[in-house]
């Protein structure tokens, strides 16, 4: 009961970890918030329901533990490699969170903690955060879009839920990442309430994740065969500079600016030259980088041209677990929202089913692998989709729930 109880608070200071890189304020350092996250995999293991499984992900424990000793033994070449491993490895474990809030009761209980203290924390920091900082801090509130018609429940929080996710587009409007995960959140909550008998269409929203799921990997193989490239969509379909944004500076740029081919291109290119496309190259290891690797040179005091990671989530995976690993990752997503739309008794789990394989295609634009806010709710996400508990209720029961949490 102690553990259970000290869980909340623990996820509400990581939510000051989720915005350090675009906060002027220095607070804590890297063993402190090791300490912290591996405190809260603790809890993690110690609070999940018992005898409770999820094989795809359990499969992913597996092969992370695997790459890490791999690593260790045969890649490790120095200080930053070690710590690229225990960094890695402690934010690959936070999938555990998938099994832990499987339960109602643990999830309320943080969610509730987190809703009525982070506001606090929040402006507080804010003098010190950059526009990017304001979307990691607020992700919790995806949850509450995401259920919007349950939010007018209490008429608070369903202000606070539309402040957040208009803060997202405006004091963190440079960050088209968060932008788009708040806009597909609204979205989806929007049809919820407009529309609630579309989420009872399974046949439908089964085809509607298949479609989401395959795009990626349809369109990665088109831009590998120089068919169609995806992020120089401007220059593809003729309409260039069309789509302008102001960054924090107040300069103008292209939101459909491609900041993506080069990365595709030299995270491909080193795993061919040394040879770790089925395996990867473990977590302790980056890929060679033309583009920063000199930087990183002279900043780490190396001379191997090698960046640790990268924006895009699946490149890491890839970097780290090569092809066997991205194929148990797709099949958690893909498992994840199959289980969401057709094994549910209500209509808002397969909400978040669709919204998972929505973050199994942004995983190939963008979504940081970090042991942060954004990261932690993914995998919340997919343990609600996976736990019987919440996809056996019905939707009284988990419209009873929920106000259990905003009341």
């Amino acid at each position: 009961m102690i553990l259970k109880k000290k869980l909340p608070y623990t996820i509400l200071l990581i939510s000051i970890y989720s915005v350090l890189p675009w906060c002027s304020l220095p607070i804590g350092n890297t063993f402190v918030w090791w300490l912290l996250q591996s405190f809260i995999l603790f809890l993690f293991i110690k609070l999940h329901p018992a005898n409770y499984v999820i094989l795809p992900i359990k499969f992913f424990f597996i092969y992370t533990l695997f790459s890490a000793i791999y690593g260790a033994i045969f890649m490790t070449e120095n200080y930053w490699d070690w710590k690229l491993l225990i960094e890695n490895l402690i934010i690959f474990l936070l999938p555990m969170a998938a099994l832990t809030y499987a339960h109602p009761t643990k999830l309320t209980l943080t969610l509730k903690c987190w809703f009525k203290y982070a506001w606090i924390i929040l402006i507080i920091l804010a003098p010190f955060l950059s526009s990017d900082a304001f979307g990691r801090f607020l992700t919790p509130y995806t949850f509450l879009l995401l259920s919007l018609p349950l939010t007018r429940r209490n008429k608070r929080y369903l202000l606070f839920t539309l402040v957040a996710f208009f803060t997202t587009l405006t004091l963190g409007s440079t960050s088209r990442s968060d932008m788009t995960k708040f806009s597909i959140c609204f979205l989806l909550g929007g049809t919820l309430l407009l529309y609630p008998r579309i989420w009872s269409q399974k046949k439908v929203l089964l085809r509607i994740s298949y479609v989401i799921i395959m795009t990626p990997i349809i369109l990665f193989i088109l831009g590998v065969s120089n068919i169609f490239n995806i992020f120089k969509i401007e220059e593809e379909l003729g309409i260039e500079n069309k789509f302008q944004m102001k960054n924090s500076t107040g300069d103008e740029y292209s939101a459909l600016t491609d900041t993506r081919t080069f990365l595709y291109a030299e995270e491909i290119q080193s795993a061919i030259k040394n040879k770790y496309i089925i395996i990867g190259r473990s977590i302790a290891r980056g890929y060679d980088s033309t583009s920063f690797g000199e930087m990183i040179n002279s900043a780490l005091h190396l001379k191997r041209n090698e960046r640790s990671s990268c924006e895009t989530s699946i490149l890491n995976i890839f970097n780290y677990f090569g092809l066997i690993g991205v194929c148990i990752y797709m099949f958690i997503f893909w498992k994840a929202s199959y289980l969401a739309i057709t094994k549910s008794k209500n209509i808002f789990i397969p909400v978040i089913g669709i919204y998972v394989a929505f973050r199994w295609l942004f995983a190939w634009i963008e979504d940081f692998s970090r042991f942060d806010l954004n990261y932690l709710f993914l995998w919340i996400f997919i343990g609600l989709c996976y736990s019987p508990v919440f996809r056996n209720m019905t939707n009284r029961e988990y419209k009873n729930w929920f106000y259990t949490i905003i009341q």
